[in-house]
């Protein structure tokens, strides 16, 4: 008989064994929820110093948790796993930076008599949760400045330099803005924390917003076996450094939105400064050009005489981030030429897929200066460059101006409305893209230009196809992509060796989508139409944008997207019906080809209904009336019972008094035909053979996935009046 596997996870196992034991059993016995269970551990501890009774005593606690389910002790593991966070390498100096900001001197006193950073981390958490927290924000803020998903830094041009201390920020007056700018139903909280100086990092200041997330729901199945819905907001935090000395603002926070808007709200309640004269600069930084030559021109900038501009280091990753292969020379070689002498003419260099260092070295003048400057620039990733630390304004931007004629540097520009509106239709094909990733093949096609949704915050560059799938002449399949003699193209080698000929570089660039910017620049455009405002993520594929109409006659719009896709039509139309008491309303969707019903509202595809008047609005309020007019009887469940086809594979099921239910594929479209013909004729019951004759299934259940047949029994379908019957619920 096969053993059964221990439940408990590695951070209670490190937690029980390394811990002091009453500090460890406290831990353990903290519950935070009803679902959580109780483990009715022990309620006296051994004394520490007898090691024969704590051995005993936390072979206990192991053998009473291993009676537990996995999903039982997620919640403690998930604590343990914090603890364990911030007693271990940076976590402990995170930890300890907090705590001599915060700790009265008994507190300090007492953390200090913890034997070991575990047991100063166990007690914090038990004793100090907000510090513990805080420390938390802290330690997650310096990890995620390697984290291009959830970091931002901003460069804010002040006039004259502002001394500034945490003493000195209006917490209340930034919540209130940012509560303003973000558009929050909920209280918004600011605190705010002097960073001493590292080896690494200036002075700073750290500010942790806390701040409720869109309400959401999800479905919870109920001990009685029924289903039902919780709606919840969740907690969000986004984490704000600035840096007085670099004039930079580093965001942490999960959507690319409230980085830039908290920015924004900072540097204008705080650092008084005109955002709406001066945005803040949000650089990024593209290394792609390398691939092709380590060589560096002797650009002319205005009041600055180059002398030498020369790439002496370079280092790439290897498929992954733990790998890397990095050249350095000095600054009287050639890197292109001891690249090529010593790695060989096509060198992974050229082949590089990513690379994460370029370091440059500089040598100038200033017109009508005779003595010669140096100026070394580092850039690390897309987000980081050593030019921000530098002191010397005028080096900054000699710095800046020399990395943008290279093609190396682009800056935040934000895209105003009138262009936005100009790509509306561009945008919306993105939005309803299946994966995040997009190539410039694929931008070109629709007509929009990387470089400049770049900049625009809505995309971010990633690095080249090597390997790409064709269908030319003799070659079907995968071609191998290698550097061409052809400024940019990019030669392509089949299968055997063969020449599949050259292609665009361009087209084999691989972008990633900013989805949450891009779903808050898809959904601003429409809220004009809208009389009341108020975004509520339902789910990912789908978004209560507020109410259209007047006073007594409001409709919900929602914003839908993949509804090409049968799975999530299915998990929507579940969602719709259960919210059938907000009333008929419409769902805007990206999709072109789609149901017209969803539960129960009218679809309206966006881009049938652009607006050709030239006015702010993207969307004709006129045509999107009409088709609410037309489809509201069938979304009220129409006049007849009926069933109504859109197409080969998907068709609405109408019965009046009830919404729509959108069924899709052959199976089930007959299965409902047959009902819904069997009770038109009077005699409503059809026998099960007949029901699913031809369908390939064994029972009507068979023909649906099983979260909408329960939706549907007995609401849409039910057992008839005879043992193996079925009839249509009217």
């Amino acid at each position: 008989m096969a053993q059964k596997a221990n439940p408990i996870g590695p951070n209670i196992l490190a937690l029980i064994e390394d811990a002091r034991i009453d500090l460890a059993r406290a831990v353990l016995a903290i519950r935070e929820g009803e679902n959580e269970p109780e483990f009715n551990l022990p309620e006296e501890t051994p004394n520490p110093s007898d090691e024969e009774s704590v051995s005993e005593f936390r072979q206990k606690i192991i053998g009473i948790l291993s009676d537990f389910d996995l999903d039982e002790l997620r919640p403690a593991e998930q604590r343990c796993r914090r603890i364990r966070a911030l007693s271990d390498s940076k976590g402990i100096s995170s930890l300890a930076t907090i705590v001599d900001k915060q700790f009265t001197e008994e507190q300090a006193q007492e953390i200090e008599a913890q034997p070991d950073p575990l047991c100063r981390s166990i007690w914090a958490f038990l004793n100090t949760r907000q510090t513990f927290e805080d420390a938390e924000s802290f330690h997650f803020a310096r990890q995620f400045r390697d984290h291009g998903k959830m970091y931002d830094a901003f460069e804010v041009e002040l006039e004259k330099a502002i001394n500034l201390d945490a003493n000195a920020i209006d917490e209340t007056a930034l919540a209130s803005k940012i509560t303003e700018v973000l558009e929050l139903k909920t209280i918004c909280t600011v605190k705010a924390l002097d960073l001493p100086s590292t080896e690494a990092h200036p002075t700073s200041i750290m500010l942790i917003v806390r701040h409720g997330g869109p309400l959401s729901s999800v479905h919870d199945h109920r001990d009685d076996g029924r289903r039902g819905t919780i709606y919840f907001r969740p907690p969000n935090e986004a984490t704000l450094i600035y840096t007085p000395s670099k004039r930079q603002i580093e965001i942490c926070a999960d959507s690319p939105v409230v980085r830039q808007k908290v920015g924004d709200a900072f540097a204008e309640v705080t650092l008084e400064h005109d955002i709406s004269q001066k945005p803040l600069t949000w650089k990024r930084y593209n290394l792609s050009r390398f691939r092709t030559s380590l060589a560096l021109s002797i650009p002319k900038i205005e009041g600055v005489e180059i002398q030498v501009a020369r790439v002496l280091e370079v280092e790439i990753r290897l498929g992954h981030w733990s790998r890397k292969l990095a050249l350095k020379v000095a600054i009287d070689d050639d890197i292109q030429e001891i690249a090529t002498r010593y790695l060989g003419r096509g060198n992974i260099f050229r082949r590089a897929a990513s690379f994460s260092r370029i370091g440059i070295a500089v040598k100038y003048n200033r017109a009508g200066d005779a003595k010669e400057r140096s100026l070394n620039i580092t850039v690390s990733g897309v987000k980081s460059c050593n030019l921000q630390s530098n002191k010397d304004p005028d080096e900054r931007s000699l710095g800046f101006a020399l990395l943008h004629e290279w093609g190396i540097l682009s800056a935040f520009r934000q895209i105003d409305n009138g262009d936005l509106r100009a790509m509306f239709a561009q945008l919306v094909d993105l939005y309803d893209l299946e994966e995040d990733e997009v190539t410039g093949g694929y931008l070109r096609e629709i007509g929009l230009d990387p470089d400049r949704l770049i900049e625009g915050g809505l995309l971010e560059r990633r690095d080249r196809q090597d390997v790409v799938l064709i269908d030319k002449d003799d070659i079907d399949g995968e071609v191998e992509i290698k550097p061409s003699s052809t400024p940019g193209m990019v030669s392509a080698t089949g299968p055997f060796g063969e020449d599949a000929g050259e292609h665009p570089a361009a087209d084999l660039e691989r972008y990633q989508l900013n989805r949450e910017w891009l779903q808050e620049t898809v959904l601003k455009l429409i809220r004009p139409l809208l009389t009341s405002k108020g975004a509520q993520v339902l789910d990912q594929d789908l978004v209560l944008m507020g109410d259209m109409g007047t006073d007594g006659h409001r409709k919900p719009v929602y914003f839908a997207r993949r509804l090409g896709n049968p799975q999530v039509i299915n998990k929507l139309d579940q969602l719709l019906r259960a919210r059938n008491a907000s009333g008929i309303g419409i769902v805007l969707t990206s999709s072109v080809d789609t149901l017209t019903c969803l539960g129960p509202n009218v679809v309206v595809p966006v881009l049938t209904h652009l607006s050709d008047e030239g006015e702010d609005l993207v969307l004709s309020r006129d045509a999107l009336a009409q088709t609410f007019s037309s489809g509201r009887n069938v979304a009220a469940g129409g006049s007849s019972v009926a069933v109504l086809k859109s197409g080969n594979q998907s068709a609405s099921l109408c019965i009046p008094g009830k919404a729509p239910l959108a069924i899709l594929g052959a199976n089930q479209i007959r299965i409902f035909e047959k009902l819904v013909t069997a009770h038109l004729a009077g005699s409503p019951d059809v026998k099960t053979a007949d029901l699913i004759e031809d369908t390939g299934v064994k029972s009507p259940q068979q023909a649906f996935k099983k979260p909408m047949w329960e939706s549907i029994l007995d609401v849409y379908i039910a057992k008839g009046s005879t043992r193996g019957y079925w009839r249509l619920v009217v």
